[in-house]
């Protein structure tokens, strides 16, 4: 395949489980960019908290961030698909009787239930990510008075749960409820609330027709549920073997592990003959 394009989720597909850039997959990266390929980050992150370490990389231009709701060229907004109000609103109402761990999402800015901010493992963040949580986010001890407040600007929100059988349930009930509104999950604990039209997979679409790259011509890389729609979209869609069940199952081709080099496998594979 001739590929021109390649999307690149960050959390457990480029960094590895320590949180860190392995300098094998930074190689591969600036492998792929002297080849001649544009490659995007496309991660859930904000952009306020990506990797220097991955942005400082030579070529690395375009950024789509927060599940797709906005997309940064060199560091400049570029498109911007934020939640609808409304949905913010009965999203708040529809879980009004649980007391869940909320975070929140607008442009430079991340804001965090104290809770979580002094006790991330917790509700199930590995030890590797205490110091990213901790030097990301702000806190908040009333997170539903602030996303209440915000919630004519925000990106995304999502709440943390580590019950199964109430996140899930959460998660249907809302889908029942709301119709603009994307419902994803980049973590097991984690459920995540966008715009219906920022999802990766949009933000590809929209990527792919700025810059004249057929769909055909683009490849794209993830481990979790929230990359399922990019793997779809994209011509080659990889997942990475400690992807998701859904990720796998929507993937093209299925390479080594985070920490195995998965993403240096896709590089070559696309690069040489």
């Amino acid at each position: 395949m001739d590929i021109k394009l390649l999307a690149l989720d960050l959390d457990g597909t480029v960094l590895s489980s320590g949180n860190t850039l392995p300098r094998a997959a930074r190689y591969a990266i600036e492998k792929a960019v002297d080849s001649g390929i544009e490659v995007a980050v496309a991660s859930g992150r904000p952009f306020s908290s990506m990797p220097e370490e991955v942005l400082r990389i030579d070529g690395i231009r375009w950024v789509i961030a927060s599940n797709g709701a906005a997309v940064y060229d060199g560091g400049e907004r570029v498109r911007s698909v934020t939640l609808d109000a409304e949905d913010i609103l009965r999203i708040l109402d529809l879980t009004r009787e649980h007391d869940l761990i909320w975070e929140a999402f607008a442009e430079g800015e991340t804001c965090t239930d104290k809770r979580y901010y002094d006790d991330p493992m917790k509700y199930g963040c590995s030890e590797a990510y205490v110091g990213y949580v901790r030097g990301s986010r702000g806190t908040c001890t009333d997170m539903r008075g602030y996303i209440r407040e915000n919630r004519r600007r925000l990106d995304s929100i999502e709440f943390v749960c580590t019950d199964k059988a109430l996140r899930e349930s959460l998660w249907d009930l809302i889908a029942r409820e709301t119709e603009g509104v994307y419902i994803t999950s980049s973590s097991a604990n984690f459920v995540e609330f966008m715009n219906a039209a920022a999802t990766k997979a949009n933000a590809v679409a929209w990527l792919s027709e700025r810059l004249g790259i057929a769909r055909k011509n683009i490849a794209a890389a993830g481990n979790a549920d929230n990359d399922v729609d990019m793997l779809r979209f994209a011509g080659l869609g990889a997942a990475v073997r400690n992807a998701t069940p859904a990720c796998l199952d929507a993937a093209d081709l299925i390479v080594a592990g985070n920490d195995e080099g998965g993403v240096c496998e896709l590089v070559d594979r696309i690069i040489l003959p």
